[in-house]
């Protein structure tokens, strides 16, 4: 994995390691993934990450909506590079841009909803915080 302060990594790189490193916290939080959720305030740091994670989620797939908008304004939408540009395919890329911008502000909006309910959560498990015992191991939650 790279470095994410890179200044040289582009927006979907960024985010195909964010998908990564969320995909590899899935696997490890599943039953006998190492070293996985032990204590009841990994879960509440866990919820507490993710809380930051879905905040900004709202924000990228509004850029990315109003990119698309900008971007087919500009008559910068069109088929797929390498493609000959005919009436019916400029037509159907000129399609997709709109209906996926619709698909990128629905899911903002619902990402908008999921945000605040990891928030809420991640308050109610506040109190959990820090519980490690020093210098003990503890036993992974089964």
């Amino acid at each position: 994995m790279s470095d994410p302060l890179q200044p040289s990594l582009s927006v979907a790189e960024l985010s195909s390691e964010a998908a990564e490193l969320l995909n590899a916290a899935v696997r490890r939080g599943a039953p006998g993934g190492a070293p996985g959720l032990v204590l009841p305030a990994d879960a509440a740091e866990t919820v507490a990450a993710l809380a930051g994670v879905t905040a900004r989620l709202p924000e990228l797939l509004d850029q990315l909506a109003s990119f698309l908008s900008s971007e087919q304004a500009a008559g910068r939408v069109g088929p797929a590079r390498g493609e000959e540009l005919d009436g019916e395919r400029a037509h159907d890329a000129l399609r997709a841009a709109r209906d996926a911008r619709e698909h990128l502000y629905e899911a903002a909006r619902t990402a908008a909803l999921v945000a605040e309910a990891v928030t809420a959560a991640a308050t109610v498990l506040a109190p959990l915080g820090p519980t490690r015992t020093a210098g003990r191991p503890a036993e992974p939650h089964a």
